[in-house]
C-alpha cells in the first residue's frame, strides 16, 4: 500500500514538472515570436528605408519589417491583385488614392515631397533635352507605373518637348534603372528624383545633375495603411514622428 502511494507520488511529481517545463518552454516561445509586416516602397526609398527601419526597430525590437521595391504603380498593381502587404509607402498620391477608392487602404499620410531633375553621364557637356542627337537616348522610367515617368512625360508637354524627344525614349523599370542607363552611357540624358543624386550623404557616382525639371504640382510622397495590423499602425506612426522627418531630411527629402 504505501509502495503504491510513492508511486503514484512519484507520477504526480512528473506530471507537475512537465507541465511546468511545457509552460515555460510556450512562454518562451511567445516571447521569441515576432510580429512581421511587408512594407511595399518606391524604388526611390531603397536607401533611406533601411535607416528608418533601423531607427524603428531600437523602439520596436518585437516587429520585423520586410520592405518589397518597385515602381508605385506596379506595387499597387500587386496589392489590386491580393499579394501581401501592410503598408504601401508610394512616390505620388495617385496609387494611394486608387486603392482609397477600392476600400483597399485604411488611412494615409503624406510623408515626403521630392524634385525632378534631369541628369547626364558625368563629364557629358549636354545641358537640355535639345541637345539630344539623332542616336542620343533619354531614359525615363515607364509612364503607367512610375511615378518618376509620369512627371516626365509632364515636364516634357508642359514644355512642349515630347513630340521632339519621343522617339530617343527608353523606358525603365524604375529609377534606379534611369541611373544604371546614364551611368553606363546607355542613356545620355534621364530623369530621376533630387534623392536619387545621393547615395546617404555622399553624391552618386556616374552622374550628375543637369538642371531641374520644375513642375506645376509639387511631387507628394503619400503612404497607405493596407491592413488593420497593430504593427503596420506603429510603423505609421513612427513615420510621423521627428526622428523618422529627420532620416528623410538627411537624404535629401523634403517633409
Amino acid at each position: 500500500m504505501l509502495k503504491s502511494k510513492f508511486l503514484w507520488g512519484i507520477c504526480m511529481l512528473l506530471v507537475f514538472v512537465l507541465s511546468a517545463c511545457s509552460a515555460s518552454q510556450s512562454e518562451d516561445n511567445n516571447k521569441n515570436e515576432k510580429d512581421q509586416i511587408t512594407v511595399s516602397a518606391a524604388a526611390s526609398l531603397t536607401d533611406v528605408t533601411k535607416e528608418l527601419e533601423t531607427a524603428f526597430h531600437k523602439q520596436h525590437k518585437d516587429i520585423d519589417v520586410a520592405f518589397n521595391y518597385g515602381g508605385s504603380g506596379a506595387l499597387r498593381q500587386q496589392i489590386e491583385k491580393g499579394a501581401p502587404s501592410d503598408i504601401l509607402m508610394s512616390a505620388n498620391t495617385k496609387d494611394i488614392d486608387a486603392l482609397k477608392k477600392q476600400g483597399k487602404v485604411i488611412d494615409t499620410y503624406d510623408y515626403a515631397t521630392n524634385k525632378l531633375v534631369l541628369i547626364r553621364q558625368q563629364g557629358s557637356k549636354l545641358k537640355s533635352v535639345e541637345d539630344l542627337q539623332e542616336t542620343d537616348q533619354l531614359a525615363l522610367g515607364e509612364v503607367e507605373s512610375v511615378p518618376a515617368g509620369k512627371y516626365a512625360k509632364q515636364y516634357l508637354e508642359d514644355h512642349k518637348l515630347w513630340d521632339t524627344v519621343v522617339s530617343k525614349i527608353v523606358y525603365a523599370k524604375d529609377v534606379h534603372e534611369v541611373l544604371n542607363y546614364v551611368d553606363k552611357g546607355n542613356a545620355q540624358l534621364g530623369f530621376v528624383y533630387q534623392t536619387d543624386l545621393y547615395v546617404g550623404d555622399k553624391q552618386q557616382k556616374g552622374v550628375e545633375k543637369v538642371m531641374n525639371a520644375d513642375l506645376q504640382q509639387p511631387i507628394t510622397y503619400r503612404m497607405g495603411l493596407v491592413t488593420d495590423n497593430k504593427a503596420a499602425k506603429e510603423w505609421m506612426t513612427f513615420m510621423q514622428s521627428d526622428e523618422a522627418k529627420q532620416i528623410l531630411k538627411k537624404y535629401h527629402f523634403e517633409v
